[in-house]
């Protein structure tokens, strides 16, 4: 048999992208506690029946059950169970690297999509996985480089790195000024890092400016400073959500 060839990080990656686009369909479906339509929705009507029973003849059963149905509902939120439907694929990587996954994944500066590591492959190191789509600040404008930033959310580090940011315009069309836009990071190893970009005049809502490089793992925005734009500007802040198939 001739000497086989190693899989490449290029490959992993791809193979577990589709897997976390398989896996967000099932995130979807099992829903959650405001989502009537899914199964933790039906879960959630199951529960409110039980609760619902008040009659002195129903108190036994009300007992019985009412702590098994609030068990099925925590069951279903446990994304990291889905795992166990990956458990063969995943030791067959390990068996075919030969080597640590996260040391190899790290040793090429490659990250997993945040759903792969939630439902896939809980074992992946935070370092190693991209974080879902966090807003760490927004920024409403009172006039040509004046404004107010809001700090918003850090991305939560012990499940995963940093990331390149973007600004979205929210609420309202950029004025008749563009925007250029200065934002002081924070990076997941602790350093402080300056990101400039610009938002052109009249972008509409939703467009969005994506600042500095794929390589960044920024986890923080403590301040944003701006030349230009209107009053009643108003963007947001927030980390690049890695593609997914």
């Amino acid at each position: 048999m001739p000497i086989q060839r190693s899989l490449t990080v290029a490959e992993y990656i791809t193979m577990t992208d589709h897997y976390a686009a398989g896996i967000g369909y099932l995130v979807d479906a099992i829903g959650d506690l405001e989502t009537a339509a899914s199964a933790i929705g039906k879960a959630v009507e199951v529960r409110d029946l039980i609760t619902a029973w008040a009659e002195p003849d129903e108190a036994r059963v009300t007992a019985d059950l009412i702590n098994p149905a609030i068990g099925v509902i925590t069951a279903l939120g446990r994304e990291a169970t889905l795992s166990a439907f990956f458990g063969m694929f995943n030791s067959a990587v390990l068996n075919h690297l030969g080597q640590d996954l996260n040391d190899w994944l790290a040793a090429d500066g490659t990250r997993v999509h945040h759903l792969w590591k939630r439902g896939g492959n809980p074992n992946i190191a935070a370092v190693n996985t991209f974080p879902p789509v966090t807003v760490l600040g927004e920024f409403a404008a009172s006039g040509s480089g004046e404004g107010t930033f809001t700090e918003g959310e850090e991305v939560n580090t012990v499940l995963y790195g940093g990331a390149q940011i973007e600004l979205e315009v929210i609420n309202q069309a950029i004025g008749i000024a563009a925007i250029t836009v200065t934002c002081t990071c924070t990076t997941a190893a602790g350093s402080t890092v300056e990101r400039e970009g610009e938002i052109l005049a009249e972008a509409t809502v939703g467009t969005k400016v994506a600042l500095g490089t794929a390589a960044d793992r920024i986890v923080a925005v403590t301040a944003i400073e701006i030349t230009g734009g209107t009053t009643g500007d108003d963007f947001q802040v927030q980390t690049m959500e890695d593609a997914r198939a």
